[in-house]
């Protein structure tokens, strides 16, 4: 590749190849707005469910979207960092989630399987970007995904721990 190429392809503050990072981009708005309509979810969750293991689980549920929540500012400022501007809105996040809105829920073992569900798809769209990203060369998101689905996965043993 001659010099001209390389600098046409890399024109980037981080000297990452545009086109990817314009692809990395959308994916990353994508699990923005999957983080987003899960993390509502939980929030309702946390607010609705009722059993004998309320107090357990409510106190359970604020932990995980308070985590979602620290996550969601990261990836919205790592998408800063790369040069975009995340999405910030409901109607965007809603047309971009895999995720569907969940309401009316509040028994205890049915709001444990939505959350379980939840981290797995998660989990799995973290996987697909992560693994981009580093095709992309941006080793930074790729560690910082694969750092928060090691979170995600141990707490989804967990919440899996607690139906047996």
């Amino acid at each position: 590749m001659t010099t001209t190429n390389t600098k046409a392809m890399l024109s980037n503050h981080l000297n990452l190849d545009e086109k990817k990072m314009k692809k990395l981009h959308g994916m990353l708005d994508d699990l923005l707005s999957d983080y987003h309509v899960f993390y509502q979810n939980v929030r309702g969750f946390h607010w609705n469910v009722q059993g004998r293991d309320f107090f357990v689980l409510h106190e359970k549920f604020e932990e995980l979207y308070t985590q979602l929540y620290q996550n969601i500012d990261d990836l919205a400022e790592r998408i800063i960092t790369i040069g975009f501007r995340p999405l910030h809105s409901y109607s965007d996040y809603l047309k971009n989630t895999i995720h569907k809105e969940i309401t009316d829920i509040s028994g205890e073992e049915e709001c444990v399987n939505q959350v379980i569900h939840g981290l797995g798809t998660l989990v799995s769209s973290h996987r697909k970007v992560a693994e981009f990203a580093g095709e992309a060369g941006d080793i930074a998101t790729e560690d910082m995904l694969t750092a928060f689905v090691g979170d995600l996965e141990k707490r989804m043993w967990m919440f899996t721990m607690y139906r047996k």
